[in-house]
């Protein structure tokens, strides 16, 4: 259990120091936006991938997993493939838009009521993912430290709260590929040949 501790508590730090130097890369309002427009495609792609394939991925998706089988893989598939063709067809163009939001886009195509409309459901979205990363969160907190759920949401929504708004879009994309890394690292090469070796092969 200390161990455990240890582990959480040095990855909270690394995150709020990640934040910190974003914090200092961030020193104009285009860097706090979009990062300056300087992420290359490794980091844009990890950001994507760390950003779509969270909480809901790695915790709702096992269950989708455990119930359906291999059919319930389709939903993190999918969106996997939706990150590499966004960065391989989209990424370029939307870059010489010099635009900062989804709704621009559809305000430039369409009309201002078009970026009102999109707004609403981006805002819904967001809260979503929102909601399901910070459950994911406090879920993960409550079976390592067995405290109340919402002090797990607090202790762990805060953190992410605290990060991601000292250093806007240069602290979220280093936070993220570290997150994108012990995910891959953690998921594909420990945890799946221990489960493996756990079940018998």
């Amino acid at each position: 259990m200390a161990l455990d501790i240890f582990v959480v508590l040095i990855y909270a730090a690394g995150m709020l120091v990640l934040g910190w130097y974003g914090m200092r890369k961030a020193k104009t309002h285009e860097d706090y936006l979009v990062a300056g427009r300087n992420l290359g495609p490794s980091l844009y792609m990890g950001t994507m991938a760390a950003t779509v394939l969270g909480g809901a991925s790695t915790v709702g998706t096992v269950r989708l997993g455990y119930v359906h089988g291999i059919s319930g893989f389709w939903l993190c598939a999918a969106l996997g493939l939706g990150i590499i063709a966004l960065n391989l067809f989209l990424a370029k163009p939307l870059l010489k838009l010099r635009i900062f939001t989804v709704t621009q886009i559809l305000e430039k195509r369409y009309n201002p009521m078009a970026r009102q409309a999109s707004a609403v459901i981006m805002l819904a979205y967001a809260l979503m993912i929102g909601v399901t990363s910070i459950l994911a969160i406090g879920t993960v907190m409550q079976v390592l430290f067995d405290l109340p759920f919402w002090v797990s949401v607090l202790l762990g929504g805060g953190v992410v709260v605290v990060y991601s708004t000292i250093g806007g879009m240069w602290s979220l994309t280093l936070t993220d590929i570290v997150q994108f890394v012990i995910k891959t690292v953690g998921l594909m090469f420990i945890l799946l040949p221990i489960c493996l070796y756990r079940v018998g092969g």
